[in-house]
């Protein structure tokens, strides 16, 4: 097996991948911009990180820094950032009034679950040619990528 080539391919093939979870096509920004919210947020992707785990409901900040991967505070700072823009905001929990919940701000839930859907649909299809234990050595495989490199940011 030849490495340097699949490291090449890798690298080569990143860009395309990015494409899946980069800011909103214009299409998608139209969507948003109908409902009023923010178009010209500059969003980074742990931004669309917290966007993605929304989809699955609200969550706590430290439930999003668990999810992200990331420290409470970065998450914190992840979560202002989208509030100051109109995309999320703070509840308390109905059911435990001492935690606050993060969650999409009315008309951002079906925006946000269209756009990530859009982004799951290719995802989804190229993992189908998988078999389990493909797409499994997969994504460790990604995982291991993003873990090398947020450890080469730490240094």
């Amino acid at each position: 097996m030849d490495r340097e080539r699949l490291v090449d391919e890798t690298l080569m093939l990143l860009p395309t991948l990015m494409r899946l979870v980069e800011r909103p096509s214009p299409v998608e920004l139209g969507e948003i911009a109908r409902r009023g919210l923010a178009t010209d947020v500059q969003v980074s992707p742990g931004h669309i990180q917290v966007l993605i785990a929304l989809t699955r409901g609200p969550r706590s900040v430290g439930q999003l820094a668990e999810e992200l991967g990331v420290s409470p505070p970065a998450a914190t700072q992840l979560v202002d950032r989208l509030a100051e823009h109109g995309m999320v905001d703070r509840h308390h929990d109905p059911s435990d009034r001492r935690v606050v919940l993060v969650d999409y701000v009315e008309g951002m839930h079906e925006v946000a679950r269209r756009i990530v859907a859009d982004r799951r649909r290719p995802l989804r299809e190229a993992m189908s040619k998988m078999t389990d234990v493909e797409a499994l050595a997969f994504v460790k495989g990604l995982r291991l990528l993003a873990e090398s490199f947020g450890s080469a940011g730490e240094e």
